[in-house]
């Protein structure tokens, strides 16, 4: 398997994934906002600030509009020029996936291909300014869908290996992401002294991460932002959560290296199992002692770092020819996201 190949199908996934989350994030937050009464600032740019964007969105609008959920949406939705949009982001999944059309199966492409056309369709800006809930619903379960149709379609070799690694990456770096714009509610107190508009911000989070009822089969008690938070970087089985996502980045990078020298993915798996033991050995009781922000931040920075080790043990390799060493270059690429995003490939 030649490093391009394997470099397009492990963005080709993180993309998918960017734009799930981010059409469940609007679509949730959308109809949040008929229900809790919010500042302003708390209400819409929190979802810019968890895509990577606050600094673009600010250069881009004028200060009374920084708020306001119509640009906001937009902004998200639509804006070409915006590398964390889903408009971007799902042109960028198209275009790697137009790269490696021989390896994704038949009906990946048509999934993928099929809401790319739509999107950029008539009848999709339609849905958009009619039923903002139902346009969202769609763009999160196409790309549901599209995981499901590679689950049961595509060989589960090494192409496959590299498309779920690029998965768990970005859920682990989304979760946190998520976590982190409630970071302020988060303090030493019993969830019973949490006011209900803190209860229903908190299950919010869960919602962004299609975690509400994972979370109440763990607990019983109404959440609060120490237990959302314990559960979201740390429940072990739980789909989105940090802790879980690191251990499969860990299982995929074992499977990926299989059949190289001893050295393939020594550094990413080095950094893996520091980042996974550090994370390990903390308590929820730990993190708030220290800072959740703090932690989270961590999180990011180090997913991001994993990113670009992968992207070194695998994608732009030392190639040892006898006693020389050459760089092989696998393709070149333009940064597609923000550093605050991570490395990605460009739908140019």
């Amino acid at each position: 398997m030649i490093s391009r190949v394997a470099e397009s199908c492990f963005w080709l996934n993180r993309y998918v994934e960017r734009v799930e989350v981010l059409s469940r994030m609007l679509g949730v937050n959308f109809a949040f906002q008929l229900d809790i009464e919010l500042a302003a600032t708390e209400r819409w740019r929190p979802l810019v600030i968890v895509a990577g964007q606050e600094e673009d969105f600010l250069k881009r609008v004028e200060a009374p509009q920084a708020d306001d959920g119509e640009r906001v949406q937009e902004y998200l939705t639509w804006n070409e020029e915006n590398p964390s949009s889903v408009y971007s982001s799902l042109r960028a999944a198209r275009e790697n996936a137009r790269t490696i059309r021989e390896t994704i199966s038949l009906e990946m492409w048509e999934t993928l291909n099929d809401l790319w056309v739509w999107l950029r369709s008539k009848d999709a800006h339609k849905l958009y300014e009619r039923n903002r809930t139902t346009f969202y619903s769609r763009l999160r379960d196409q790309c549901l869908l599209f995981h499901g149709i590679a689950q049961a379609t595509m060989l589960h070799e090494a192409p496959f290996e590299f498309m779920r690694l690029g998965t768990a990456l970005e859920r682990a770096g989304q979760t946190a992401r998520v976590l982190d714009v409630r970071h302020h509610a988060v303090g030493p107190v019993d969830a019973a002294e949490e006011p209900p508009e803190a209860i229903a911000q908190w299950l919010t989070i869960l919602r962004f991460c299609s975690g509400v009822e994972p979370f109440l089969k763990r607990r019983t008690a109404a959440p609060s932002g120490a237990a959302v938070a314990e559960f979201l970087l740390f429940d072990p089985a739980f789909a989105r959560s940090v802790l879980h996502n690191l251990d499969r980045v860990g299982n995929f990078l074992e499977l990926v290296s299989t059949g190289g020298t001893a050295d393939t993915g020594r550094a990413s798996r080095t950094l893996l199992a520091e980042t996974r033991g550090q994370l390990a050995s903390m308590s929820i009781e730990t993190v708030l002692a220290e800072g959740l922000h703090e932690t989270l931040t961590w999180i990011v920075e180090t997913t991001a770092e994993l990113s670009r080790a992968i992207h070194r043990d695998f994608f732009d390799p030392i190639v040892v020819r006898g006693s020389s060493q050459t760089q092989t270059q696998t393709q070149t690429q333009t940064q597609a996201q923000s550093s605050s995003q991570g490395q990605g490939q460009s739908s140019a």
